[in-house]
């Protein structure tokens, strides 16, 4: 028994363990991908194998806590991030087993007080006897459920032998059958069909439809013949042509069939109407089919029937009745129903859309809590990350029904779970974080090695090349038709306040800039500035709808006829002025983010775009003119508004047309003189509310010159240099030159002077600490990495490189989100904090295991160019590298780890669950696992050695590069970006996994002869 637990419990046996659990995810993510959630759950993740594994993981963890002390003071910082997995996985459980999540539908002035589970169960009732399953029915798990039960002294066995998914019924002609109508409604935007049985309705919204039943428009059968009955007036159109016939509300009529049956803007059209027919079930697809069939055998042991049960997860299954003997047993498929000790009363739902489009600019649901056992009756307003938390529920706005009269709730109950999750969390991140600094651990050790292998050392050489590059913009953009605009007007222009879409007073400038890099992800526009794009396209938006300037995305553009990277706005419009994309954007609104292919967000965004032109062009973003009371919002050019003397009113509406007449023609209109009459107008009215023109011109500056932009090129290519010098050395194993050191430590420097007056500026900008958002957080930790260089750097110069590029990348990371800025709120996405941090550090974590990755490539060629007569000054170098590369790779698994968790974080703030196996987050954390591994390699015997260490680093970043690239473009889930949109493995790859094959078969075989017996 005790060499069992040592096994159980070895070094050997959890690298093993940690491999099953890696490899399993990545299976498990193609199921998911092929097969759906379910399959993923019921095959992997939902196993009682799968919870083993994490059980003697656990076990393992915590034998060699004990084991090797890690409670005492020395070893305390290593045994907290240890114990944190531990504290992390109890949390999970706790979730899975005692938490639960739903869906929540509300009507406008309806209530609720129960939530549709989002777990999908199996339930058979017959005599009073009830077995309930819950249950993950895929088509690779169709037996979920297998019960027995006495029915009239019989015992009969009820299991599941098949599942349809996304199952189409078929009514066919059955002697034993039941009376079945098969039909069509229409809204005049598609079809949708319906095969009814008796009692069975559809709730349209405006009336509900259904066999017999209460339903408002009803079928009823009178032995062979099928009438129809409305509580409203119908008129009956023949397919045929001809006058329509008016049906007054209460008369019952024989229906016709092929004849059109209209009623409130909707369409019902009788295919057939079946005496006695019976279902057969086929597989369709996700367009043709709302529902599922589990396809169930009963049998007592001497006969067996064959039964299909319809139903969906996040769906309440309607009953199949199926009679044993003279016992009718029941069974159902689908979600249950659970009931909350309060309710939500539904007041109004709100959805805003821009003008002249079907986008959504925001939704909300304007909410009533009622709670008589608490005596609470209050009011609260739900939108995108805005929940309501009451008596452990918190509710998420999730989506609306498509008449806009209800909303869908977001449900989750999970305050244990979630609070002994977010414990683990930080002790991982305090002791993973505190390790970095105990000398007693072994990242320490690694550095004091590396220190006393020599006095030149080598650091992240490669993390500039692998996150930075410049992206070239050099599209015509066809503007050579475009009038240009006196530079002192347009100065003048962008001196203007202007209130923003966020509530925010900013110089025209800010908001200009913003403007041309969402439409053309550009700061400037064939030598125009963002100032003179934007008043030029307000002055002349005729011309401007056929400039080449509107990004769009290169499959778009094919669909559309186009070949260029950019689009003119006429491009989407056809020759009778119809929006050429209403349909797509629809669509693309219409499915839930995590169903968002990357063709869905490209017309999201262009939509966007589109958008922002007209606004532009009308004028509605320019919001220029202060009201008179000061507190509600500015009025824009062009408004007809209220509260000013008429005077005042007329400028508003009419000063920008004089200013476009004035610009147009030689008329006496002074058009700089319309500009400063806007600017006294702003003074006028605006003088206890508008900032200082110090603060103007501080912001001006800073727009102009944009330091954090400017500076983190600067911060790549110093770094870069100075490490590669650093690099060179180690093989020329000469110092590097005092005036070479103090040259680029007086550059970094120089750097940084000018990223802490950005933030100096940034701060009085805003009159707040310049670290309340994403951007700024990104850049406040670019501006903490690099004084943490600059402190410890002063003796090591590889330390101050390797800060600089760290400092980089984090500011290249926040650009590449300020390359695409949202100036209005333009869809009701997901906007966090915890994401941008989570994204940035994440990021950064892929450079330092891609300098392991290199570092290890560079030791399998160093192998392999090993010879006797060079073999000590080879192995020298073997060992400075591999030092750095556990360094880098400790750093990056680190750096992998928090940052997965804090997306976990994110996640759990937006929409009620902080994991949910999606296969972005699944491959983070299955690379974390690999690297967990990577770095424990040397405590297996079998596996411990250089060569083993860094040809593993090689392989393993693979999965950096599936978690990158790969589930972006052969997966799909909420971070992908849809699957099938990459045309195969490009020919690189199996060209790059060759030729490492054959530098690990060469470096393996010097290996062997000239240094294992030294290892």
């Amino acid at each position: 028994m005790k060499r069992i637990y040592q096994f159980l419990v070895s070094t050997s046996f959890m690298g093993f363990l940690l491999l099953v659990m890696a490899f399993s995810m990545a299976i498990a993510t193609f199921v998911e991908s092929s097969y759906g959630t379910p399959a993923a759950k019921a095959l992997v993740y939902n196993t009682h194998w799968f919870e083993l594994v994490f059980l003697l993981l656990g076990i393992s963890l915590i034998h060699n806590f004990i084991k090797y002390r890690q409670y005492t003071l020395k070893k305390l910082t290593v045994g907290i991030f240890h114990l944190s997995f531990i504290v992390i996985v109890i949390g999970a459980g706790i979730t899975r087993y005692i938490s639960f999540e739903g869906i929540m539908h509300i009507r406008e002035g309806e209530s609720a007080d129960h939530i549709v589970s989002s777990d999908s169960y199996f339930t058979v009732e017959a005599n009073g006897q009830e077995a309930t399953e819950r249950v993950l029915f895929s088509e690779l798990s169709p037996k979920e459920f297998n019960q027995k039960m006495e029915i009239e002294g019989q015992s009969v066995r009820i299991k599941s032998v098949g599942f349809v998914k996304d199952a189409v019924r078929t009514p066919v002609e059955s002697q034993s059958g039941n009376p079945i109508v098969d039909f069509v409604i229409s809204a005049g935007q598609g079809m949708e069909s319906f095969t009814f049985g008796k009692g069975q309705l559809v709730d349209l919204g405006p009336a509900t439809v259904g066999f017999e039943g209460q339903a408002d428009v009803r079928f009823e059968q009178e032995g062979s013949q099928l009438f129809i009955v409305a509580d409203r007036d119908m008129e009956i159109r023949s397919m045929s042509g001809g006058e329509p016939e008016l049906v007054r509300a209460g008369t019952r009529s024989e229906v016709k069939l092929m004849h059109l049956y209209a009623f409130d803007g909707y369409l019902v059209l009788v295919k057939k109407f079946f005496e006695k027919a019976s279902m057969r079930v086929s597989k369709g697809s996700p367009e043709s089919s709302n529902e599922d069939a589990v396809v169930v055998e009963i049998s007592d042991g001497e006969r067996q029937a064959v039964v299909n049960v319809f139903g969906r997860a996040g769906q309440i299954g309607d009953p199949v009745t199926y009679m044993v003997g003279n016992t009718p047993v029941k069974l159902t498929y689908g979600s249950k129903p659970v009931n909350l000790p309060f309710s939500l009363k539904l007041h109004d739902f709100q959805l805003e859309r821009y003008i002249g489009s079907e986008s959504p600019s925001s939704f909300a649901s304007e909410i009533q809590l009622l709670d008589p056992e608490r005596d609470v009756k209050r009011d609260v307003r739900i939108f995108m990350n805005n929940t309501l938390q009451y008596r452990g529920y918190r509710f998420y706005q999730s989506s609306y029904d498509q008449d806009e009269k209800g909303t869908i709730l977001s449900v989750n109950k999970d305050f244990w779970g979630t609070m002994v999750t977010y414990l683990g969390y930080l002790l991982l991140t305090v002791g993973m974080i505190s390790s970095l600094f105990n000398k007693n651990a072994y990242f320490q050790f690694l550095v004091r090695h590396l220190k006393m292998s020599g006095k030149a050392k080598m650091a992240v050489v490669l993390l500039g090349l692998l996150l930075a590059g410049n992206q070239s913009m050099a599209q015509s953009s066809g503007t050579a038709g475009i009038p240009r605009l006196d530079e002192q007007l347009v100065e003048d222009f962008s001196h203007l306040w202007v209130h923003g879409r966020d509530g925010r007073i900013e110089p025209m400038s800010t908001l200009s800039s913003e403007i041309l890099r969402k439409l053309a992800r550009k700061s400037t526009l064939n030598g125009m500035s963002s100032d003179e794009v934007v008043l030029s396209m307000h002055l002349y938006p005729e011309l401007w709808r056929s400039v080449q300037f509107i990004k769009i995305d290169k499959e778009i553009a094919a669909s559309i006829g186009l070949q260029d990277k950019y689009a003119r706005v006429i491009d989407l419009f056809d020759m009778d002025g119809n929006y050429r994309i209403t349909e797509q954007v629809r669509a693309a609104f219409a499915k839930a983010p995590a169903l968002r292919s990357k063709l869905d967000k490209e017309y999201i965004f262009l939509d966007e775009r589109i958008n922002i032109s007209f606004m532009v062009f009308k004028g509605d973003l320019l919001t220029f003119f202060p009201p008179a009371n000061q507190t509600d919002a500015w009025w824009a050019v062009g408004s007809n508004p209220t509260g000013y003397p008429a005077a005042d009113s007329l400028f508003v509406n009419r000063s920008f047309n004089l200013l476009a007449d004035g610009v147009k023609s030689d008329s006496d209109i002074q058009p700089r003189q319309i500009m400063a009459t806007v600017a006294a107008f702003q003074e006028k009215f605006g003088a206890e509310i508008l900032p200082s023109e110090q603060k103007k011109s501080a912001e001006m500056l800073y727009n102009k010159y944009q330091p954090f932009k400017r500076v983190f090129p600067w911060y790549l290519l110093t770094g870069f240099v100075l490490l590669s010098i650093l690099f060179v050395n180690i093989f020329r194993q000469k110092p590097m030159h005092k005036i070479t050191r103090y040259s680029f430590s007086g550059l970094i420097f120089l750097g940084f002077l000018v990223h802490t007056v950005g933030l100096i500026v940034r701060w009085y900008i805003s009159g707040r600490a310049p670290w309340s958002n994403g951007y700024e957080s990104m850049i406040y930790v670019a501006w903490a990495a690099m004084l943490a260089g600059v402190i410890f750097g002063r003796k090591y110069p590889m330390v101050l490189g390797t800060a600089a590029i760290l400092s980089g990348i984090t500011l290249f990371v926040a650009h590449l989100n300020w390359m695409n800025p949202e100036i209005t709120p333009l869809v009701p996405v997901l906007k966090s904090y915890w994401l941008m941090i989570h994204v940035s550090i994440i990021t950064a974590s892929y450079g330092f295991l891609g300098l392991s990755a290199f570092l290890g490539i560079l030791v399998l060629m160093l192998y392999a160019i090993m010879k006797k007569s060079n073999q000590k000054n080879v192995d020298y170098f073997i060992d400075q590298l591999t030092t750095i590369s556990e360094l880098s790779a400790t750093i990056g698994l680190y750096m992998l780890t928090i940052g997965t968790f804090l997306g976990g974080v994110w996640a759990n703030e937006s929409w009620g669950r902080y994991w949910g196996w999606d296969p972005k987050e699944t491959w983070a954390l299955i690379t974390a696992v690999i690297y967990a591994f990577i770095v424990h390699m040397r405590l297996i015997p079998s596996l411990r050695g250089r060569y083993n260490y860094n040809l593993a680093t090689v392989i393993a970043f693979s999965s950096v590069l599936m978690t990158y690239f790969g589930v972006n473009y052969f997966l799909s889930g909420l971070h992908s970006y849809g699957k099938g949109s990459a045309d195969g493995i490009h020919w690189a790859v199996y060209a790059s996994i060759g030729v490492i094959t054959v530098l690990a078969i060469w470096s393996y075989v010097n290996y062997k002869k000239y240094e294992e017996v030294a290892e």
